[in-house]
């Protein structure tokens, strides 16, 4: 056996036993309990944190908020699909619950439903809409608790099952700079005299900054239900036939007719989720913000390791993996100045893709690391082995 094939047997063999480690590792689920102010009511969250979280401790994480989390079969169903579809990315998922409140008889409705305004409230189910304050309770309550408690990439998404999925596209048209992608399984467009459906048709396609995704499906409510579900749901799909092109939006629609309007969940969750995963593969994350001047310490397992950095910007090589070279300080340690916008993403290499490094803040071939915010001006990184 030569020293070349003894060297690469070490290294599986290391990554080998990695792996056996990691997979040792437990998902993190913590239920807290807010006391909001806006709602005037104690309300539960739910969050997800990947075994990684802990392990990576300088990495942040995009955020998937899941309503309708009171059932927790759909925030499960979420966060445990994503680890099959996604296989080099990580999610903290929130899953955020409409509970019932029988001695002020406030339900589930009430968070979702907001005041009509081309009907009469005693149509509806509830006397108590209140998704304006319910939206706020989101935005002003729960998506800061998150980010401030967690290292967050501030990339959000939201997925909503039903009335949550008609709250959730109402969001994707009117608070679409704030969140990246929407799933919506089995919206009710009817409301309000299709209120959504025509405030859909409005959508300016040229208008957001970034690249929007949105994924809207439907069951057997267009052949089992009251009629005015299916004729709003047909006024979007033929608005969406007929358009020229979606600009900025990735949108896609399906139709389940073999599923029930429970039932569709999974499959809606499957292929929504596939497609949010083909569309962040081509819609890197944005840079934001002025630039920070950063110190990328480095540790290397050999003396004469040479360390190059690739990542999403001028200054870590655009991905160049032979671009930009960390200065040797001493025998196990490389050193670079650099200025940087956040999210930074990148990899470390010995000057070329088949050199990738693994490090202390990756557990899967092919990971990025991404880093958001970090608490020091230092970024300090321990090579493992490299892909050699």
């Amino acid at each position: 056996m030569n020293s070349k094939t003894l060297k690469l047997l070490v290294v599986l063999f290391t990554n080998v036993i990695a792996s056996v480690l990691h997979s040792q590792q437990t998902a993190v689920i913590r239920e807290i309990e807010l006391d909001s102010k806006i709602l005037n009511q104690k309300r539960p969250i739910y969050i997800y944190t990947p075994w990684e979280y802990a392990e990576r401790d300088l990495v942040s994480f995009d955020v998937v908020y899941v309503f309708d989390a009171q059932n927790r079969e759909i925030f499960d169903l979420v966060h445990a699909s994503l680890n099959y579809v996604f296989l080099k990315k990580n999610f903290i998922v929130v899953g955020i619950a409409s509970p019932s409140y029988e001695d002020i008889e406030y339900y589930r409705n009430s968070d979702y439903l907001p005041n009509p305004i081309n009907v009469s409230i005693e149509k509806y189910q509830t006397d108590q809409p209140n998704a304006e304050n319910f939206w706020k309770y989101c935005t002003e309550e729960v998506m800061p608790f998150v980010d401030k408690n967690y290292r967050t990439t501030h990339v959000n998404y939201l997925i909503g099952h039903s009335l949550s999925a008609s709250f959730v596209l109402d969001k994707a048209i009117s608070n679409y700079e704030s969140f990246n992608g929407f799933i919506c399984i089995s919206p009710n467009l009817a409301y309000d005299d299709q209120r959504l459906a025509d405030a859909f048709l409005k959508i300016d396609f040229s208008k957001p900054s970034e690249n929007k995704f949105l994924y809207l499906s439907q069951a057997d409510e267009l052949e089992t239900w009251a009629k005015p579900w299916g004729a709003a749901y047909h006024k979007v799909k033929t608005f969406l036939e007929k358009a020229q092109s979606f600009g900025k939006y990735d949108i896609y629609v399906n139709e389940f007719p073999q599923y029930n309007h429970q039932s569709t969940v999974l499959p809606s969750m499957t292929e929504g989720l596939t497609l949010l995963s083909k569309f962040i593969d081509k819609n890197p994350y944005v840079l934001k913000g002025d630039s920070r001047e950063m110190i990328l310490k480095v540790t290397v397992p050999n003396k004469d390791d040479e360390v190059f950095i690739a990542g999403n910007q001028e200054s870590l090589g655009n991905w160049n993996p032979a671009k930009v070279k960390l200065k040797k300080v001493s025998d196990f340690e490389r050193v670079l100045k650099l200025n940087v916008q956040f999210p930074m993403e990148f990899k470390l290499t010995k000057g070329n893709w088949e050199t990738e490094g693994f490090t202390n803040q990756t557990t899967n071939s092919g990971e990025n690391v991404v880093i958001y915010n970090p608490q020091s001006e230092t970024i300090n990184l321990r090579v493992v082995n490299w892909a050699e």
